[in-house]
């Protein structure tokens, strides 16, 4: 009920935006709504019954999130997702509430999220996760990141934030350390490629440290 006011603002925001610039201004009401009351992002996303499920990496995010969202609802979960577009705190804000109610709240029984890398850091503060998803550490924005550490030290920090398990892709000596560093009863899992899908690839997996060891 604390949220109505700052939704009916979001949502008249929207409108607003829309009018001045058709299928525009998306990110613009959930700035307004992260202004006016700053834990309504939190708060929703740690409401969801069955947990939250962050996806977040360099690269992969997108694509991943949506094969879960489609798995999770053929088994006929209920999901709540946020468009590839919608990663960072205000864009999420939007995307819950293009479905909340007028009190704010999200339908869905379990919500599949992706998560810029960056900005999750951020999101996560306070916020707990049943699962949370690395994909890999690269540097493709160089603007953004200057190195490989400055990426893992933020993906170590949505890590963090997971109570019930990590999936990490082995074969990125990052992720292996940021799988190694947390707490204790987290579980991790771990996902790679096959020695036929190395052998395809002469110049490697990517632009970060491979480890050692293989699946």
């Amino acid at each position: 009920m604390k949220y109505a006011p700052a939704i009916l603002v979001g949502r008249l925001t929207r409108i607003a935006a829309r009018l001045r610039k058709p299928g525009g201004g998306s990110a613009v009401p959930g700035l307004v709504v992260n202004t006016i009351a700053p834990r309504y992002l939190g708060t929703t996303l740690s409401g969801f019954p069955r947990g939250l499920v962050v996806v977040t990496g360099s690269s992969g995010k997108s694509t991943t999130t949506k094969m879960l969202v489609a798995i999770l609802r053929a088994h006929g979960e209920a999901v709540f997702t946020n468009p590839s577009t919608a990663n960072i705190s205000q864009g999420l804000t939007s995307a819950l509430l293009e479905q909340a109610d007028w009190r704010g709240h999200v339908p869905g029984d379990v919500a599949v999220l992706e998560m810029d890398e960056g900005h999750g850091a951020r999101v996560m503060e306070g916020v707990d996760a049943q699962v949370v998803t690395l994909t890999n550490v690269m540097v493709d924005q160089i603007d953004r990141f200057h190195d490989s550490e400055m990426v893992a030290g933020m993906l170590a920090k949505i890590a963090a934030r997971a109570d019930g398990c990590v999936v990490v892709n082995a074969d990125d000596a990052y992720l292996e350390r940021i799988a190694g560093g947390l707490r204790d009863g987290v579980a991790v899992r771990r996902f790679g490629v096959s020695p036929t899908v190395l052998a395809a690839a002469p110049r490697g997996l990517g632009h970060t440290e491979t480890s050692a060891e293989r699946l």
